[in-house]
């Protein structure tokens, strides 16, 4: 275990530092003191992003140094409206904005005043919703694919040839948008902007050719020479600040371990491919997202040994935070791990606490009132709990709800047998906290020495049950 510590304090304290870049400008019609935010979103290296904000001074000017590790998209943020920007390392851009135009309006200018002008216009003419709560997803393997609402539309109503050569119009346009441009304006667009849009239009345009014949393939017959686009859409590429290269990349692998027909080893599986087709940044983000994406669907077992692999092997240090992060974050409720001990009140205000239960299986459970999907598995086991109990399994219902009153009131409805607290009663901290809890519905099964079992897959009512009994004997 030492070692371990050792071996991660030393790869954290390599990681190289970001460069700055200079974003300044100012606002018309707007007021000192309003606030101007820039977001950078950089999850893909370490599972973070920074937020800047200031406050216009009197003279409605803003400024910032923004560090980045890599070129990408940031967003100008103003009264709840987003500006998508273009920035690398050591980049100074000026932005001249009407508050009453934002963001449909803006003017660039100094090192990265071009390559935003462009993507200003490329974006309006090629539309893109950045909130992920706007899109549809779609199961490829057990990784789940993002798609727009108006492009899923488009999937669903158009035949293979038809849907091919909406995406190749709107490629050879962009592509074009590109080339103009840089024709008209010889020298001011920078090369690693070209480099990256280039690689934005390329994978937009493979990404969902590749969700399309995938997910929709049976419903429009989808033929084998429909995949000959990959051909032209390479797997390694050196722009891993494109986030369509990187959608790519996830939904290219995820098909491919798809087709093996096998739905163990899911990521593990990935991980291991990627050594033979991936190399430097494109292998290091990849591979720590299989690890993200394992550890947060809590394939604990199956990713677990790969995490001390990752740190050993990894050549580009800035993706070890990440998975260091969620090694810290998860250890402590994964199997064999011992289960944090609680104590709080049930509905009558009696204390319940997990000690109590030692020398029998727990059933915790996290619900809310507002939650259908908890409510629906609550409601299947209900039956089952008497007879659990003369099994030696106890059921403890723990709700996230803020208002105890609703909490009170959905237990006199729905009548949920087993022993019913609110996370926020726990002692010494909400119960929620300390297991790590952000979303319901969640559940975690202990063991009769108190540490963590195996889950059943899935959420599974039927096999939750199934899983429980098998702990009882």
């Amino acid at each position: 275990m030492k070692f371990r510590l050792l071996l991660l304090f030393l790869v954290l304290t390599q990681t190289a530092p970001a460069s700055a870049a200079l974003v300044y400008g100012n606002f018309r019609n707007a007021y000192a003191g309003n606030r101007v935010s820039i977001i950078v979103p950089h999850y893909y290296i370490d599972g973070k992003k920074e937020v800047y904000a200031k406050d216009l001074n009197v003279a409605q000017e803003f400024s910032f140094e923004i560090k980045l590790a890599e070129p990408q998209l940031v967003f100008l943020e103003f009264n709840y409206d987003r500006l998508a920007l273009f920035l690398a390392p050591d980049d100074t851009l000026s932005i001249k904005i009407d508050a009453f135009k934002f963001p449909l309006v803006a003017g660039f200018s100094e090192k990265g005043g071009a390559n935003n002008a462009l993507l200003h216009t490329y974006l309006r003419e090629n539309g893109q919703d950045y909130d992920e709560f706007n899109n549809y997803r779609f199961k490829i393997g057990q990784w789940w694919a993002s798609v727009e609402a108006p492009m899923r539309q488009v999937m669903e109503n158009l035949e293979p040839q038809a849907f091919r050569d909406s995406l190749d119009r709107r490629k050879r346009s962009a592509n074009a948008l590109l080339q103009t441009f840089d024709s008209d304006n010889p020298g001011a667009l920078s090369p690693v902007f070209k480099t990256w849009l280039s690689a934005e239009i390329l994978y937009y345009w493979a990404y969902h050719l590749l969700v399309y014949g995938h997910v929709f393939g049976n419903m429009h017959r989808v033929q084998p020479d429909f995949f000959e686009f990959l051909y032209d859409a390479p797997i390694l590429c050196p722009m891993i600040g494109s986030e369509w290269y990187r959608q790519f990349l996830l939904a290219v692998m995820a098909r491919q371990q798809d087709k093996t027909g096998s739905v163990l080893n899911f990521w593990s599986g990935q991980y291991e491919r990627s050594g033979t087709l991936l190399e430097g940044k494109p292998l290091a983000f990849f591979r720590s997202e299989m690890i993200n994406i394992a550890f947060s669907g809590e394939q604990y077992r199956e990713i677990l040994p790969l995490f001390n692999d990752f740190l050993k092997s990894n050549t580009v240090p800035g993706y070890d935070e990440k998975v260091a992060d969620l090694y810290e974050k998860f250890a402590k409720i994964s199997p064999g791990a011992h289960a944090p001990v609680f104590s709080g009140t049930d509905p009558d205000g009696r204390v319940v606490s997990l000690e109590q239960f030692r020398g029998k299986v727990v059933y915790l459970n996290f619900w809310a009132s507002w939650c259908g999907a908890c409510i629906r598995k609550m409601e299947y086991l209900n039956p089952f709990v008497q007879s659990f109990k003369a099994r030696g399994i106890e059921i403890v219902n723990i709700s996230v709800d803020q208002d105890p009153g609703q909490w009170k009131e959905a237990l006199s409805v729905r009548a949920f047998a087993g022993y019913n607290m609110l996370a926020s009663s726990g002692n010494p901290v909400n119960i929620a906290h300390a297991y790590n809890v952000e979303a319901i519905p969640q559940y975690f099964i202990i063991d009769a020495s108190g540490s963590f079992a195996d889950k059943a897959y899935g959420h599974d009512p039927e096999a939750i049950r199934s899983r429980l009994l098998e702990l009882a004997h």
